[in-house]
């Protein structure tokens, strides 16, 4: 028994001379670090600090889409109830310019005629015979839908506008449905956009837009929202929301079905402060930057405003003419440690586990 005590107290002697070591190593480190810590700032390279300046700054909503006329038409035999008819004379070209009313295409007519000047006969004889007014009334709306049918064989612009195709030849037999000429209003361009279900937030009607054609290099054209739909899209899981841009002037260069991006600027801010939204981490609730004293960068909480997804907006904790790192790289990666060494490195004994053997 008086052998094993000794024996554990040469094993305690042994621990408190390691533990001593051991402690003695990590709180150095730990002082180490905490220095390092301290003047982790202290060493300012030039090459990364700007200057805050005073400048204008728009955020904004991207998006894309085709640009269309606000007013065109693929005319068809539809809307003059006409069941079909055969192309007698076209007598308007590609790219011409139309007024409303103007006479497009002509279909055969000869039996259409003929029922109209049948019924016109028959109504001009009941008036002359003293025919009763019921008789004479029912001629004249007979007369009148001969008429109908007799002027639905010609096909007339329904507004003022540019002939941009036309589907048929003389002699082609046409129904119902088929088109025959696609009218377009050319003093009036829009561009239909999705949005995203997020972004769409924060579009509203009546904020401006600047929209480039992937056809037209360096050219950017402004509009204006006009309808904000009011209902969701989805596809392939992705939702988004119909967005109207009405263009503000249009180009020579324009052109049905182009493919177009738009910026709608949901926010605007002028001669404010401005840093790069590289410059800011996030600490807590808060933003802060790396501004430079003299030879040290010192963490400074700011507060911020509207972002163009380059530069950001700040409010408070600030000035014109501050210096500050612009990259928060450093900082994220000092934050992140605390300055403190992490759970895998050297640590003191435990000295009440050598104090039990002793007791034992």
């Amino acid at each position: 028994m008086r052998k094993k005590k000794w024996f554990l107290w040469i094993i305690v002697i042994l621990i408190l001379g390691t533990g001593g070591f051991f402690g003695f190593n990590y709180w150095q480190s730990k002082s180490e670090t905490e220095a390092n810590s301290e003047n982790q700032f202290q060493s300012v390279d030039l090459a990364s600090v700007v200057e805050v300046e005073l400048g204008n700054l728009k955020k904004t909503v991207s998006a894309s889409g085709f640009l269309q006329p606000v007013n065109s038409v693929n005319l068809n035999l539809q809307s003059s109830g006409t069941a079909g008819g055969t192309v007698e004379e076209t007598l308007v070209h590609n790219g011409e310019f139309v007024e409303e009313g103007q006479e497009l295409v002509h279909l055969k007519d000869k039996e259409e005629k003929l029922n109209y000047l049948k019924a016109k006969n028959e109504y001009e004889l009941a008036k002359i015979n003293g025919s009763p007014s019921l008789t004479q009334e029912e001629k004249k709306l007979a007369m009148d839908l001969a008429l109908e049918k007799l002027e639905a064989q010609t096909i007339r612009a329904p507004f003022p506008g540019k002939i941009i195709n036309i589907y048929v030849e003389e002699g082609d037999y046409i129904e119902g449905t088929d088109d025959i000429i696609y009218l377009i209003d050319d003093s009036a361009y829009e561009i239909e956009v999705s949005v995203s279900e997020v972004d769409c937030m924060e579009v509203e009607v009546g904020q401006e837009a600047e929209v480039e054609l992937d056809i037209l290099d360096d050219s950017v054209f402004t509009g204006k929202v006009v309808e904000v739909a009011d209902y969701a899209t989805a596809e392939s899981n992705v939702v988004t929301v119909p967005v109207t841009i009405r263009m503000n002037k249009v180009s020579p260069y324009f052109k049905p079905g182009f493919s177009a991006s738009a910026e709608i600027i949901v926010g605007s801010a002028e001669n404010v402060l401005l840093v790069p939204v590289t410059s800011l981490t996030t600490m807590g609730r808060g933003s802060v930057v790396l501004k430079v004293e003299g030879d040290k960068a010192v963490p400074t909480p700011v507060k911020t405003g509207i972002s163009d997804s380059y530069y950001l907006e700040v409010t408070e904790g600030l000035q014109e003419g501050d210096k500050i790192i612009v990259n928060n790289y450093q900082m994220n990666t000092k934050v992140g440690s605390g300055g403190m060494p992490s759970s895998g490195g050297n640590k003191p004994p435990d000295m009440g586990a050598a104090m039990r053997m002793m007791r034992q």
